[in-house]
């Protein structure tokens, strides 16, 4: 694993030669087009760095971008040796937890529509490219370019620019980008990642405005963290 970022954490590092930690001095983007699109663009940078800082390590079989406040699942990575050699696989189903509430959690089946941590990628597929680098990116559309994006949120966009798989932010859109590579994408069968939200430092954008149908859904969905739940992804 790598871990990319400004400044080192506040804590000692576990001493694992599987672990690094890389210390970046890169200028912070500009905030001229946003605050959302300039987190994304430096994520993309820290992101790029640390999967060049893994290929030079290691020889790995697959890569996953994981943002630093979320959590994957201990069951993860031996499933994932266990499986049939996919080009890639989607996290659908995982939970959402909301700090205010620390000891429920949310299930859900839509995952990988909430959440950036929900692609694992097989390293030789990482670096093809294709139309994959949108408005969330930084490029810049046409009007109906984005009424198309805001109307469609799992085709490829056009005008899109040429971005590889791994360095694109677009994770509705994965499974449009595999198809252009003529790649399958496969599905986690089982609840593999945390998603922790409102602990005040989230980049991502809101979810929206919540109907009375989507609090009663969100409520049918939520369950008490388990000791279970609390060892598999380490909750605190």
């Amino acid at each position: 694993m790598v871990v990319a970022g400004h400044e080192a954490p506040d804590f000692e590092l576990p001493q694992d030669h599987c672990l690094k930690f890389l210390s970046l001095d890169h200028p912070l983007p500009s905030q001229e087009e946003g605050e959302y699109p300039a987190a994304v663009k430096d994520k993309m940078i820290k992101l790029a760095a640390a999967w060049d800082c893994a290929k030079s390590a290691w020889n790995p079989q697959h890569v996953m971008k994981l943002d630093w406040d979320d959590l994957i699942s201990s069951r993860l990575v031996e499933w994932l040796v266990s499986v049939k050699d996919e080009a890639g696989y989607l996290l659908k189903h995982g939970w959402i937890w909301r700090s205010q509430i620390p000891f429920l959690v949310q299930r859900t089946e839509y995952f990988d529509r909430v959440c950036g941590s929900c692609l694992i990628i097989r390293s030789d597929l990482a670096d093809q490219t294709g139309p994959f680098l949108t408005h969330v990116e930084g490029t810049k559309l046409s009007p109906e370019e984005h009424r198309f994006a805001a109307d469609d949120h799992y085709s490829l966009v056009p005008g899109s620019e040429i971005g590889s798989l791994l360095l694109n932010d677009s994770h509705q859109r994965y499974t449009a980008q595999f198809d252009y590579l003529g790649q399958r994408l496969a599905t986690v069968p089982f609840n593999a990642a945390v998603c922790r939200i409102g602990h005040g430092n989230n980049a991502g954008r809101p979810f929206g405005t919540e109907t009375t149908r989507m609090l009663l859904g969100r409520l049918r969905r939520t369950r008490l963290i388990t000791p279970r739940l609390r060892k598999e992804f380490m909750l605190a």
